[in-house]
């Protein structure tokens, strides 16, 4: 078994972008087979928990400020792709509360993924080192700001190595603050940590996907799972295909009802500008822009009914609920 921290940004970071989502899914799938074991020092579920919900309010608000800007650019200057270009930004607009709530969703597996490692609180003599680092500047000191979290966290890898040696495989530390933690070569450690990172069994990672490289085939393995949930929804664009597809179906098949009244004789077809308006007739000229509305309508879908009990209501429940996304009440059937 191979023992992997990861820093407090790289959690956060895992829970709310798009690029790092599947390595949630991957450090599950592991847990679960027995191949990981996450170290979790107090401190990182304390950060983590303080910061999740500020981190993916302020994905949000990103991503709205760039939809309002990018699609102020498009109406001023896009030429002839403006418009499939405007549809794209309603529709990311349109996902964003869904891939907000996807966010949480995730925080929420992290979480849980939290009550499988192994966590261990702050020692005192990891404070110590850490404030004998600050004293010497060396790294994550080394440019002159309070890094004392950073130092506490590397430290705490540390005495957990020296403590478990025996234990696993491999010692894995990842971060993506390589501001701190790295060397020139952002993949390497800084020096100041040489003691620490020997590059065999005490490994530094900038990357969650490179710390698991060989503990999982990562192509195969994105092969066999979905991870982008922001794909899994549905766009503004393809909702509102959909539900012109249910208008017309729904209409038409009021449509045929009216024909079979009519048939009946229960409807009553009267002249154009005949002054009566009630239920059991219709006027010609609206029952013959009617007859070419059915007709485009079978014209333009091959599936036209009848329908059972049962897909009709399918049909009218489909419409109501995508209205109801947009805002509609429900059973708004209205065509």
């Amino acid at each position: 078994m191979h023992l992997v921290m990861l820093d407090t940004c790289v959690w956060l970071d895992i829970s709310s972008k798009k690029a790092e989502l599947p390595m949630l899914t991957a450090l599950e799938h592991l847990i679960t087979d027995g191949v990981i074991k996450i170290l979790l020092p107090d401190l990182v579920r304390t950060e983590y928990e303080r910061n999740k919900d500020k981190v993916a309010e302020a994905s949000r608000k990103r991503l709205t400020s760039e939809c309002k800007l990018v699609r102020g650019v498009i109406e001023a200057f896009g030429g002839r792709g403006k418009q499939a270009a405007l549809d794209a930004i309603d529709d990311v607009n349109h996902k964003l509360p869904i891939l907000s709530e996807a966010n949480f969703a995730s925080a929420n597996r992290v979480i849980e993924l939290f009550r499988s490692a192994s966590e261990i609180p702050i020692s005192d003599a990891v404070k110590i080192k850490a404030a004998e680092r600050a004293i010497a500047k060396l790294a994550p000191f080394h440019k002159n700001k309070n890094s004392l979290a950073d130092a506490i966290l590397v430290e705490t890898f540390q005495e957990f190595r020296k403590r478990n040696l025996e234990d696993y495989e491999s010692f894995r530390f990842v971060t993506h603050n390589v501001n701190d933690f790295s060397g020139t070569d952002h993949r390497e450690p800084h020096p100041d940590f040489s003691n620490i990172f020997d590059g065999k069994n005490s490994i530094f990672f900038n990357s969650t996907a490179q710390a698991i490289a060989d503990l999982l085939d990562l192509e195969e393995f994105q092969d066999e799972h979905g991870f982008a949930w922001e794909d899994q929804t549905r766009g503004l664009q393809e909702i509102l295909s959909e539900m012109d597809e249910l208008v017309d179906k729904v209409w038409y098949n009021r449509h045929m009802n009216m024909m079979y009244h009519i048939e009946k004789g229960d409807i009553e077809i009267v002249p154009k500008g005949t002054q009566n308006y009630a239920n059991n007739i219709i006027h010609r000229d609206i029952f013959e822009g009617a007859l070419a509305s059915a007709q485009r309508v079978r014209s333009k879908y091959k599936d036209t009914g009848p329908w059972s009990d049962f897909e009709w209501g399918m049909i009218n429940g489909k419409l109501s609920a995508l209205r109801w996304i947009l805002g509609d009440e429900w059973d708004m059937l209205d065509t």
